[in-house]
Protein backbone atom coordinates (compact mmCIF):
# COMPACT_ATOMS: atom_id res chain seq x y z
CA UNK A 1 0.00 0.00 0.00
CA UNK A 2 1.46 3.33 -1.09
CA UNK A 3 1.34 6.35 1.30
CA UNK A 4 -0.64 9.23 0.84
CA UNK A 5 1.33 12.55 0.61
CA UNK A 6 0.13 15.32 2.77
CA UNK A 7 -0.13 18.43 0.69
CA UNK A 8 0.58 22.06 2.22
CA UNK A 9 -1.07 25.02 1.08
CA UNK A 10 1.68 27.12 -0.26
CA UNK A 11 1.04 31.01 -0.27
CA UNK A 12 3.26 33.30 -1.98
CA UNK A 13 5.93 34.80 0.20
CA UNK A 14 4.20 38.20 -0.34
CA UNK A 15 0.75 37.33 1.30
CA UNK A 16 0.84 38.11 4.58
CA UNK A 17 -2.16 36.36 7.17
CA UNK A 18 -4.02 38.47 9.60
CA UNK A 19 -4.16 37.27 12.85
CA UNK A 20 -6.89 35.30 11.99
CA UNK A 21 -5.04 33.42 9.08
CA UNK A 22 -6.58 35.46 6.32
CA UNK A 23 -4.70 36.90 3.96
CA UNK A 24 -3.80 40.58 3.70
CA UNK A 25 -5.77 42.79 1.52
CA UNK A 26 -2.86 44.57 -1.05
CA UNK A 27 -2.80 47.44 -2.67
CA UNK A 28 -4.03 46.79 -6.22
CA UNK A 29 -2.29 49.73 -7.50
CA UNK A 30 1.34 49.85 -8.33
CA UNK A 31 4.55 51.37 -7.35
CA UNK A 32 6.24 52.67 -3.93
CA UNK A 33 4.18 53.52 -0.91
CA UNK A 34 5.85 56.78 0.32
CA UNK A 35 5.06 58.60 3.45
CA UNK A 36 5.71 62.48 3.45
CA UNK A 37 5.05 64.35 7.25
CA UNK A 38 3.96 68.24 6.12
CA UNK A 39 3.31 70.73 8.60
CA UNK A 40 -0.30 72.20 9.55
CA UNK A 41 0.74 75.33 6.95
CA UNK A 42 2.17 72.97 4.10
CA UNK A 43 -1.32 71.37 4.39
CA UNK A 44 -2.98 74.93 4.55
CA UNK A 45 -1.09 75.99 1.10
CA UNK A 46 -1.55 72.48 -0.14
CA UNK A 47 -5.32 72.51 0.56
CA UNK A 48 -5.64 76.02 -0.84
CA UNK A 49 -3.50 75.21 -4.12
CA UNK A 50 -6.29 72.13 -4.48
CA UNK A 51 -9.25 74.74 -4.39
CA UNK A 52 -7.45 76.50 -7.14
CA UNK A 53 -7.71 74.28 -9.70
CA UNK A 54 -10.20 73.96 -12.25
CA UNK A 55 -10.49 70.48 -11.57
CA UNK A 56 -10.58 69.75 -8.02
CA UNK A 57 -7.90 67.03 -7.00
CA UNK A 58 -9.83 64.57 -5.21
CA UNK A 59 -7.46 63.97 -2.34
CA UNK A 60 -4.26 64.88 -1.46
CA UNK A 61 -2.56 62.43 -2.62
CA UNK A 62 -3.83 62.93 -6.13
CA UNK A 63 -2.97 66.91 -5.76
CA UNK A 64 0.82 65.68 -4.81
CA UNK A 65 0.94 63.58 -7.55
CA UNK A 66 -0.15 66.65 -9.72
CA UNK A 67 1.97 69.21 -8.15
CA UNK A 68 5.15 66.38 -8.96
CA UNK A 69 3.97 66.37 -12.50
CA UNK A 70 3.92 70.01 -12.89
CA UNK A 71 7.05 70.58 -11.68
CA UNK A 72 8.89 67.88 -13.88
CA UNK A 73 7.16 68.89 -17.11
CA UNK A 74 9.01 72.61 -16.34
CA UNK A 75 12.11 71.15 -15.59
CA UNK A 76 11.80 69.02 -19.25
CA UNK A 77 10.72 72.12 -20.84
CA UNK A 78 14.34 73.56 -19.66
Amino acid sequence: MKKQRRTKLIRPPAVRLTARGKPRKRNPAPGWGLVVRLQPHELDLLDAWMVEQDDIPENRQAAIRRLIALVCEKMKEK
